[in-house]
């Protein structure tokens, strides 16, 4: 037995529409709680200070980039110094690596108006004065170069913010590319997204004549090439060629489903934050919910990524430090 009620809900971009509220038995909701499961925390690294985290990301072996507000300026200087913490931003926007080797990243970060790429090192330098003489390496980092915004790129025609496009999600692929995602800053009906390649050979947003997207936000590449990103109330699955796949509008429970982060594992697995639910959610690589993930003192994440032993980084809205946790 059940019952339908309908409810006008806000999105996290402003966009109102109606969702179905389904109030169901008592047996149905026990089976799904046996689909939850606890992960253990590996570990926490520290951001010094209680931040609202926004974006995150990692390379294979758990190198990290972090963007994070609390409307200062300054927020990361008394941040704990980490070997494996790449790049830090302030802009509370997106952010992403692209991995060259171990030693060798971009960093892919939004400010106000655009998408900044710039090339991360890790070097070794040799100190001989006290108090502690040796070796210390540390990341350098060159200066930032433009990949999206400012003047219209020929390659961006259409796509840029003269066409009140504002930039959202971006991910780096396994063959070198990069992907964004863009919102048109319309509401309710006329609002519409994207994602566009930044080398300007892939556009995705309709699908057999209809919009594919509403206000896309976080995006990932799976493994098996789908494109995967968080829409309003949906996890859009495209293929590598803009092709729908799937959409993924959460459990018939999860009434304000509304995904932000997302990353995929190594068996092409889809983990994506429900922020407004306190847990993660993972559903396999063709849309079936799989079971959802939580962990000890869990509370609103909204960022995450994956290293190649599948410990999944998570950031929260709020919190003093990138929780680390796996199965």
């Amino acid at each position: 037995m059940f019952i339908l009620l309908f409810k006008l809900q806000k999105t996290n971009c402003g966009v109102s529409i109606q969702s179905k509220l389904i109030i169901q038995d008592m047996a149905i909701i026990q089976a799904q709680a046996l689909s939850s499961l606890v992960y253990r925390k590996e570990k926490t690294i520290s951001l010094g200070q209680r931040l609202f985290v926004f974006d995150i990301d990692c390379g294979r072996n758990g190198n990290l980039c972090i963007s994070a507000s609390n409307n200062s300026s300054d927020i990361f200087t008394h941040t704990n110094k980490s070997d494996s913490v790449i790049f830090k931003s302030s802009f509370g926007s997106y952010i992403a690596l692209q991995e060259q080797d171990n030693d060798h990243f971009n960093v892919l970060y939004g400010t106000y108006h655009s998408i900044k790429r710039q090339s991360a090192t890790f070097t070794t330098n040799r100190y001989s004065t006290s108090p502690k003489p040796g070796d210390r390496k540390r990341w350098v980092l060159d200066g930032p170069s433009t990949l999206w915004g400012g003047d219209e790129n020929v390659l961006h025609r259409g796509c840029g913010p003269t066409f009140r496009f504002t930039a959202h999600g971006i991910t780096a692929t396994k063959s070198g590319g990069i992907l964004l995602c863009l919102w048109n800053n319309e509401f309710g009906e006329r609002s519409l997204g994207k994602v566009i390649s930044i080398d300007g050979k892939l556009q995705i947003f309709m699908d057999k004549n209809q919009p594919l997207y509403i206000c896309p936000t976080y995006i990932a590449e799976n493994g098996n090439g789908d494109i995967c990103v968080s829409d309003v109330k949906a996890v859009v699955v495209t293929d590598a060629g803009g092709m729908l796949r799937f959409r993924y509008q959460g459990n018939s429970k999860e009434s304000n489903f509304d995904p932000y982060g997302i990353c995929c594992d190594s068996k092409y697995n889809i983990i994506v934050a429900d922020m407004k639910n306190d847990k993660l959610l993972v559903v396999d690589k063709d849309g079936e919910f799989l079971h959802q993930v939580t962990y000890d003192g869990i509370k609103m994440p909204r960022a995450v990524c994956i290293d190649e032993n599948d410990r999944v980084f998570v950031g929260e809205w709020d919190s003093d430090a990138i929780k680390v946790i796996a199965r």
